[in-house]
């Protein structure tokens, strides 16, 4: 059975004193809980690590899992994989934190947005149309779809991943559907 996880259930959680909240699929964490989430400093870890890809990101010689957010951005979710595969020239922003965007031609408007943002979301940004994926926690630049999360087994490779970029501007990048 599938679970909502609310703005109601972060705030129990902080009052308890936790920093991290490990939670397993089928639930689903509104936008509004993860934002909620960032205010309170309560990390959100999504398990199992080992679960089934939906699409796969290369990048600086890493190969980096990620789930479709069917359920949060489902409109964004499907654009997105209706039009794998995506390649280009990705750029690392310090603006924002630990994040790398990747510009895209396809307007998609906005969809459950957030601006907080946490290790491992992959967000489209209708202001830019771009794809931002964030490899480090956040408080984000503007309100962006939260389409897709990276597998918790590949943040260390996607942090590596983060790190080369922000040292070799200009990097390719492919994003294709997972199998």
């Amino acid at each position: 059975m599938r679970r909502i996880l609310t703005t109601d259930d972060i705030r129990a959680v902080a009052r308890r004193g936790k920093t991290e909240l490990v939670v397993e699929p089928p639930t689903v964490i509104t936008a509004a809980a993860r934002e909620e989430a960032g205010l309170a400093g309560l990390r959100i870890i999504e398990g199992p690590g080992d679960r089934d890809a939906d699409i796969v990101i290369k990048v600086a010689g890493e190969e980096i899992r990620a789930t479709l957010l069917l359920d949060e951005a489902p409109v964004t979710a499907s654009a997105i994989r209706d039009l794998l595969p995506l390649s280009g020239t990705v750029n690392h922003a310090r603006l924002a934190g630990d994040e790398l965007m990747f510009p895209i031609r396809t307007y998609m408007g906005p969809e459950n947005q957030s601006k907080a943002q946490q290790a491992g979301n992959i967000a489209y940004w209708p202001d830019r149309m771009i794809i931002a994926m964030f490899y480090g926690d956040t408080g984000g630049v503007g309100l962006t779809n939260i389409f897709a999360r990276v597998a918790a087994d590949d943040m260390d490779a996607f942090r590596r991943a983060g790190d080369h970029v922000w040292k070799n501007q200009g990097v390719e990048l492919c994003i294709e559907r997972a199998g």
